[in-house]
């Protein structure tokens, strides 16, 4: 009954977009879901409806400096998308139509050349939760694009020349797909202790493979409690004040060591950054000002790392 009333909905949304001008004369693309974009049995992964455009919808689970996922409500697999779209800015949770042609992108079925996008309601985080799968499913073309959680998985190590990391689970047995990669085009800067596990949620992004792409410091479970090094800073010596505030703060460090290079990075809840800084913290008590603005009300989270450590604090705006 969802998904025939999803479809309902979603052709309903999408007549008035349908037609195209191409000179005098009207082109009508067809109104398709995710799964029909996704779904396929050939062999190099290509949608059947490669290099066509199409109208189509769903959630938007990520977002991207270069566009964001959009994934079909309550959906396992075969039912999500990278958008690769600059005009047009989501939130996420937005529930959307859109126009545009589906393209294979180095094996990853995309959405480009996008027409048109219209948000038809917001706020549907919770009808996209992440999927809990393996590390050795992710590699599956029915989870491209998905927003998937893998639990317990174990660090391995930083691949320093290709900046990402190397994690590993217990369903990684063949030696082949002993590992796998967490990545950083969405969550740019990631912290996390070799030897230590994880639960790491995140969009199944392809690039050569596909990898795990977390969104934002809450899709990292053991990131605020004991998954990094707390050396030379963490939550217990880090304050804020006033909270809550109206997006001017100020931050006071109390650090054991001096160390360049450290980020302060200010997102709201969908993990959209809305403030980034780079500072040096001076051994003793390092006090920094904050001005992010006018910003609405609301839950925000203040990440400081540098290579050494990280740590997380949530403020409230009023």
């Amino acid at each position: 009954m969802k998904t025939k009333l999803f479809t309902l909905v979603l052709a309903i949304g999408l007549t008035i977009g349908a037609k195209a001008q191409s000179g005098n004369n009207p082109q009508v693309y067809p109104t398709v879901s995710l799964y029909d974009i996704q779904y396929t049995t050939n062999p190099n992964g290509n949608s059947p409806y490669m290099n066509q455009y199409v109208n189509t919808g769903g959630i938007v689970t990520a977002i991207y400096s270069y566009g964001y996922y959009v994934q079909n409500s309550h959906a396992t697999k075969w039912a999500a998308i990278n958008v690769y779209d600059k005009a047009h800015k989501p939130a996420v949770g937005d529930s959307i139509t859109m126009t545009g042609q589906v393209i294979e992108y180095y094996n990853e079925t995309e959405i480009d050349s996008v027409k048109s996008v219209a948000v038809v309601s917001t706020g549907n985080q919770a009808l996209t939760p992440p999927t809990v799968v393996g590390f050795d499913s992710i590699q599956s073309e029915e989870y491209e694009g998905m927003l998937v959680k893998v639990k317990d998985a174990t660090c391995l190590r930083y691949n320093i020349g290709a900046a990402w990391w190397v994690f590993t689970d217990s369903t990684m047995t063949k030696a082949t797909t002993s590992e796998d990669t967490v990545d950083n085009i969405i969550m740019v800067t990631q912290h996390y202790t070799p030897g230590k596990k994880y639960n790491v949620t995140g969009c199944i992004h392809f690039e050569y493979a596909n990898w795990i792409e977390p969104r934002n410091i809450n899709d990292i479970d053991s990131l605020n409690v004991t998954g990094i090094n707390e050396v030379p800073f963490s939550a217990d010596n880090v304050s804020l004040f006033p909270n809550p505030n109206n997006g001017k703060f100020t931050v006071t460090v109390n650090a054991s060591t001096h160390e360049e290079n450290t980020l302060l990075i200010l997102t709201d809840i969908t993990g959209r950054v809305i403030y980034k800084e780079q500072v040096d913290i001076h051994a003793d008590t390092e006090t920094l000002y904050v001005n992010a603005g006018n910003l609405a009300k609301g839950a925000y989270f203040l990440q400081i790392s540098n290579a050494q450590s990280s740590t997380v604090k949530k403020l409230i705006v009023e």
